[in-house]
This record gives structure tokens, C-alpha cells and sequence, in this order.
């Protein structure tokens, strides 16, 4: 009887374990030229962002342009990388060397629970035109 609670218990957990993994997604941001595309990408928490094509790019989030309590993060340069998001809000992020020419994109994850703090930065050049386009979405949603 033992046996049976056991396996009863186990194939439980199992299950709960495959339906939570089935939501989460993979979403894939590819590094072309001088751009991230797509430039704003929404997810829902617990998806796992892949980002591709980075011979000479970099994936810098950018402080107070992320979730209060989320710690921004750089990668290695010319390494392709994963992350998973868990916290909602809004992440922005750019290419350190690619700044300059507006080489940056945008992350919702579910709800965009920091949109006014996004609105309040003063973010100019080619780091404002992403702020501006995430603003805008989150705003449609």
C-alpha cells in the first residue's frame, strides 16, 4: 500500500512538474547589423529570452531602465546567451560598442509594473528611441 501512496505521489508531482514547464516559452532576439530584432518583445514570466548572433554585440541591462529589486546584468561579448525573466515590468537593455547607431530593445515581461518609472528617466539618443517604442507598447497593452 506504501508502494502504491508512493507512486501515486510521484506521478502527481511529475505531472504538476510538466504542466508548469509547458507554459513557459523560448523566445529568440537575433543580433542583424546594428539592430536587436524585434526591438520590444513581450513574455510572460518565466520565459526564457535567447539572444543570437552576437559576434561583436553585448546585452547590457541598463539600471533604473529595469524592475526595482531586478539586478541588471551584462554579457560577454560575441557570446550568444539565455536568461529567463520571472519578475514583471519592463526591461531595457542595449549593445555597449552599438549605443551610438540606437542598438538597444526592450523586454515586457507580463505586466508592465514600472511603466511610470520608465517615463520618468530622461533618456536621450539612440537609447531613447527604445524607451519611447517600449513606452508605446506597454501603453497598448
Amino acid at each position: 500500500m506504501q508502494h502504491i501512496k508512493s507512486l501515486f505521489i510521484t506521478t502527481i508531482m511529475t505531472c504538476l512538474f510538466v504542466v508548469g514547464s509547458a507554459q513557459a516559452a523560448d523566445h529568440t532576439v537575433t543580433a542583424r547589423g546594428l539592430a536587436f530584432a524585434p526591438l520590444v518583445i513581450k513574455i510572460a514570466p518565466g520565459d526564457t529570452v535567447y539572444w543570437e548572433n552576437m559576434s561583436t554585440h553585448n546585452v547590457n541591462m541598463m539600471e533604473g531602465l529595469i524592475p526595482e529589486g531586478t539586478e541588471a546584468f551584462v554579457t560577454p561579448m560575441s557570446e550568444s546567451v539565455t536568461k529567463t525573466f520571472d519578475t514583471e515590468g519592463i526591461y531595457i537593455y542595449q549593445c555597449d560598442p552599438h549605443i551610438g547607431a540606437g542598438m538597444g530593445g526592450a523586454l515586457i515581461v507580463g505586466n508592465p509594473t514600472n511603466l511610470d518609472a520608465i517615463k520618468s528617466q530622461d533618456v536621450s539618443g539612440g537609447l531613447g528611441r527604445v524607451v519611447d517604442k517600449a513606452i508605446k507598447e506597454a501603453e497598448a497593452m
